[in-house]
């Protein structure tokens, strides 16, 4: 008679046992909230909180090659909004590579470390100028230049994070009204920024890490 032991500690447990309570931890976040794909043009919107989207990652069958576009000002500072979720998923490197090049004229972009196991690269799109002011134009033109940047390396796509939190004029004293017209201005600068993109990126991932902006997001991509 043959004898099979199993095993019986937490750690010699089949690792698929993991995956899927890691997926169905995910289950919310894995599907876009809206597609469009028309004349050269491939964006999907995100809406999740605080959390990078597993499916918009790749996960769990592989990772693609993109790039994570956050606004900055000349400084390349990464401390707020989008640009501090970077920095912290970067463990501070991308902050550290964007230093050696700084300070860069507004609507210029640098492309630094990723994040490992999430994205490829990080792209600094200088969207400000040194008074920390900001345009619709300046959008554009940043926001393209990164993409330009993310291409040059090969890059499939890129990672929109949504960009209301770091134009918001007094963080500290956000009201809904106010934090309602710096997401309908914001959106309306960003899918333009996305339009003046059509066909230099094969998958723009448009991310709304506060799920409160995605419907203003949502209406403006249906005017694509």
């Amino acid at each position: 008679m043959v004898v099979v032991h199993l095993p019986t500690s937490q750690e010699n447990r089949p690792s698929w046992r993991r995956c899927l309570r890691s997926l169905r931890l995910a289950q919310p976040f894995i599907h876009p909230l809206y597609r469009v794909q028309r004349d050269g043009l491939n964006v999907q919107l995100w809406s999740a909180s605080y959390k990078l989207p597993a499916r918009m990652l790749g996960a769990p069958f592989f990772r693609r090659k993109q790039a994570f576009i956050v606004p900055v000002s000349p400084d390349l500072k990464m401390v707020y909004g989008a640009a501090k979720l970077a920095r912290d998923y970067g463990a501070d490197r991308p902050q550290r590579e964007a230093d050696r090049f700084a300070p860069l004229p507004p609507g210029e972009a640098l492309i630094v470390s990723g994040a490992r196991y999430r994205y490829t690269y990080t792209a600094l799109a200088v969207i400000f100028d040194q008074q920390k002011q900001s345009s619709p134009e300046r959008i554009v033109h940043a926001v393209r230049r990164a993409m330009e940047l993310a291409r040059q390396r090969d890059c499939t796509g890129v990672i929109l994070p949504d960009f209301t939190n770091n134009l918001m004029p007094q963080p500290n004293q956000v009201t809904p009204s106010l934090q309602r017209a710096v997401a309908e201005a914001t959106a309306l600068a960003m899918v333009e920024a996305i339009r003046a993109c059509r066909g230099l990126m094969e998958h723009i991932h448009l991310w709304c890490y506060d799920p409160s902006n995605a419907e203003v997001y949502l209406r403006e991509l249906r005017r694509l």
